[in-house]
């Protein structure tokens, strides 16, 4: 089981830096995400730094935001799920 959650964690560390880089290359700072949404700054440094975690509604409304559909979305973190799991 320790394997098991090691790969979760290594998966989610995934999923954040995706949702960052999307953040950043869509050209918006984490307070521009957070206005948008109505929250703290503070919320979304969370979801980037794993110490929250995003439902997938949540996720919708960011890919939004970052000019992307929900399954562009999914494919894109796929691939990169993929990756990691050949490499380990």
């Amino acid at each position: 089981m320790a394997g098991g959650k090691s790969k979760d964690a290594n998966n989610q560390k995934i999923v954040e830096s995706l949702l960052k880089e999307l953040r950043v290359n869509a050209g918006l700072r984490q307070i521009d995400v957070a206005s948008a949404l109505g929250i703290q700054q503070s919320m979304v440094s969370k979801y980037e730094v794993g110490e929250r975690r995003l439902d997938i509604l949540e996720i919708r409304e960011l890919c939004a935001l970052f000019g992307l559909n929900l399954s562009s979305f999914i494919e894109l973190l796929e691939k990169r799920l993929e990756g990691n799991n050949e490499a380990n």
